[in-house]
């Protein structure tokens, strides 16, 4: 799944940071990470709720360690491993 980018000029101002989804198979569900942060990964029993706790997660981080980062993308793709 990948993240709808507007057509504006401002979204080529905006960062985009890569998550890759992996189906964890040992015990369910997916884990992601994103490959732009260290560091930055999750877990959910379904992708819309995976997703939903990776954008968490990156709010997270972009708040303490790039407070200056207030608008970015996600890029979601699911790779068979």
């Amino acid at each position: 799944m990948v993240a709808a980018i507007p057509n504006s000029r401002k979204a080529l101002l905006v960062p985009t940071f890569n998550v890759i989804i992996r189906k964890a198979e040992d015990v369910g569900g997916y884990w992601a990470e994103c490959t732009n942060i260290s560091g930055c990964f999750t877990q959910g029993k379904t992708l819309k709720e995976l997703q939903e706790r990776m954008f968490e997660v990156v709010d997270l981080i972009l708040q303490d360690d790039y407070p200056e980062i207030k608008d970015y993308f996600l890029e979601f793709e699911v790779q068979n491993a």
